[in-house]
This record gives structure tokens, sequence and C-alpha cells, in this order.
């Protein structure tokens, strides 16, 4: 069963797609009521001919889209996929490789026994290795430079003689002695050895106490 040319024409004449629908049901209801349905082949060929398809239907909102705004979309999409993909991933490499603090070698070489002078405080190394190296007539010792009241860290005063904690007030002698403010303690001496090479090396993995009596160990000073 073909269509006439007369209905051909009207449904090519069609002005809008609704007109086209509403002469195709016409021509249908003059017929047999069945034939000719939306999906005949000569009936397709004139709809896609006359109408073209570059519309689509956006299901989320409900608006009608163009193939360059759906690409559009398609493409942003695409792109917050990647960028979500990426940032799963470098969470992943950045738990691999955690955060590293990098600090100065516990144990150090700070030169040879005639390098520093008797009766003076050496604070060459105290923003470097938080020590300071004192020598007297008899004896090298390596000093921490934190106070044992909150932490703090005293200054040498070489007119007093003295380490003075510019925060709480206490006092220190340049052996390590505490003997004015909250200071609870002496400060604490560090591992002071003689390396193969003559040099002097500070240990800051062991350190000495005064109140536990570690001040007597051999290696809590250097002999000179």
């Amino acid at each position: 069963m073909k269509l006439t040319k007369e209905e051909k024409q009207s449904l090519i004449q069609a002005k809008s797609e609704t007109d086209w629908y509403s002469i195709c049901d016409d021509i249908k209801s003059k017929r047999n009521g069945i034939y000719p349905n939306y999906l005949a082949r000569e009936i397709l060929e004139i709809f896609n001919n006359k109408f073209p398809v570059d519309k689509y239907k956006d299901l989320s909102f409900g608006q009608i889209i163009n193939r360059k705004s759906f690409l559009n979309w398609l493409t942003l999409g695409w792109l917050a996929f990647a960028g979500a993909t990426g940032g799963f991933f470098t969470v992943i490499i950045r738990f691999l490789f955690p955060n590293v603090l990098f600090e100065p070698p516990q144990s150090f070489k700070i030169g040879f026994p005639n390098d520093f002078e008797a009766g003076k405080v050496d604070l060459r190394f105290k923003k470097s290795h938080n020590v300071w190296i004192v020598r007297d007539d008899e004896k090298i010792i390596a000093l921490s430079t934190v106070c044992t009241h909150l932490g703090c860290t005293p200054n040498w005063l070489e007119a007093d003689r003295k380490f003075k904690c510019p925060c709480h007030g206490s006092g220190f002698r340049s052996s390590g002695m505490h003997f004015e403010g909250p200071a609870p303690r002496p400060l604490e001496r560090y591992r002071i050895v003689l390396s193969n090479d003559g040099q002097i090396l500070v240990d800051k993995t062991k350190k000495f106490n005064y109140e536990k009596g570690e001040w007597n160990r051999t290696e809590s000073f250097l002999k000179v």
C-alpha cells in the first residue's frame, strides 16, 4: 500500500511538524485507519527530508539543546571526571609519600679542641644545632640551648657570665647549673668525644642530666 502523489504532496507542503502529523492522521482516517503509520518507510523518508534531526531532549532540565551544546556539555563532563580522577590519584600518591621533616644531623663535628678558647662560650652552633660549646681550663662541654623550665631559649650574657632566659628569668652559669628563676634543674649536656680524625664529635642522641648524677660520666665532657 503506497501513498498517492496527492497525499505525498500534502505531507511535503506541511508547514510544521504538528501540521505534518495532522495530515498523516487525516490520510490514515480516509484509508483503513491503519496505514500509513508514522514508521512507514515512505512516511519516514518524507519526514526526515522535511524535518532533519538536529535537536536532542535534555531529560535533566526538560530543555531542547542542539548538537553543539550537547557536545560542549559532554566535554565538560569528561573534564570534570578527569579532574576528579586526577585528584583521587594525587591523594593516593601523596599518601604514599608522607611529609618528611628534615632536621639537622644529631651527630656532628665541631672542629679541634684548640679551636675553642678557655673561659669562653662558643655560640656558633646555637642556631644550627641548638648547642653551646663551653671550655674551661679542664674540659669542654656541649650544653643544650633549651631552658629546663618551659623550653625557651636563653641568651648568653658575656658581661654577667650567665645564660639568661628572656621569657621567665631563669639563670644558668656557664657550666649549665641553674641558680636563679623558676628553672627546676640545670641545662642538659650532650655526649662529646674525640673522633678518629682528632675533631670533636657532639652526639645529641645521648643526654646527661645533673640531677641523675650523669655529669660525672666520661662522655658528658671532654678533658683537655
